[in-house]
């Protein structure tokens, strides 16, 4: 199954999704059931992911697992592979397929958008990234049905 997370600049909440995810299915020892991947809804604000993003990750798992992160933007191709597209605030949803689009949120059984940390210090980003990690452990059984 092929999971792509989409936030406004792919340099914050999506990459930190991506690897949150990336670490909870290999911990499950299912990470070959999934291909997960990131995108930007807008354009990209920088060449990498943020400093903060890159700590927090550090600071949970123990490594830089956004190191070689490159931001990139949604294209029609990544779209089509696809199985499943979460993003990170409703508006995004806007010109995807509303067949297989849902807010983080919504996916993960709830409502709401996950707030944007960009431009925060790392406790903000911490509370993302331990927002992201509550709804990912929601998304995966929903995902394995």
């Amino acid at each position: 199954m092929n999971i792509l997370f989409i936030c406004s600049g792919n340099t914050c909440r999506s990459p930190l999704a991506k690897a949150i995810m990336a670490q909870k299915l290999k911990v499950a020892k299912i990470n070959d059931r999934f291909e997960i991947d990131s995108a930007a809804y807008s354009f990209p604000t920088s060449s990498n992911a943020t400093h903060e993003a890159r700590e927090a990750i550090r600071i949970k798992y123990g490594e830089d697992l956004l190191a070689s992160h490159r931001p990139k933007r949604i294209t029609p191709a990544l779209i089509q592979w696809a199985d499943i597209i979460l993003v990170m605030s409703g508006w995004m949803k806007e010109g995807l397929p509303l067949s297989k689009t849902f807010t983080m949120g919504e996916f993960a059984g709830g409502s709401g958008d996950i707030s944007d940390p960009f431009g925060q210090g790392i406790n903000t980003y911490l509370q993302i990234a331990d927002e992201l990690s509550e709804a990912i452990d929601k998304i995966i059984p929903k995902l394995l049905k």
